[in-house]
């Protein structure tokens, strides 16, 4: 197994790569891991229910408002990121890694580690990486 490991995250993705090396000593990923979440995507009433079918939004008697509804969800989703790493850094034997996530959100997702988890990491770039091509994504952590 590496001892080198790649999190690239954003809202909806993320992906864990490993740092190999060939013979001549040059450096590729290979992508251990892509998660997805479905949830993000889903709009608001997919989420929460209208059981009184009475749903009028602000201005209502107060049920059904849904001004915190995303901001909830963003905030779960960044702690489930958080817990999926963590996960990770557990799962897979590594000397150093490397974080990459929107700079919206990078380092709402490291505050929630732990410092034993991020001692290990060698770079943390605030960027979206998550839909950059596989052979592509080293070039971000060797060009900072």
């Amino acid at each position: 197994m590496s001892s080198k490991l790649i999190i690239v995250a954003d809202m909806q993705h993320l992906k864990l790569y490993s740092i190999e090396k060939d013979p001549l000593g040059r450096e590729s990923v290979n992508l251990l891991e892509n998660i997805e979440s479905l949830d993000i995507h889903n709009r608001i009433h997919e989420s929460v229910s209208d059981q009184q079918g009475n749903f009028k939004g602000v201005g209502a008697s107060g049920s059904g408002e849904d001004h915190n509804i995303q901001l909830e969800k963003e905030h779960r989703r960044i702690k489930e990121i958080a817990q999926q790493v963590s996960g990770i850094l557990q799962k897979y034997k590594h000397e150093s890694w490397y974080f990459s996530a929107p700079k919206a959100i990078n380092n709402r997702i490291i505050e929630l580690l732990k410092p034993i988890e991020t001692e290990t990491m060698s770079r943390n770039i605030p960027i979206d990486l998550a839909n950059t091509p596989d052979n592509k994504i080293l070039e971000h952590f060797n060009n900072n």
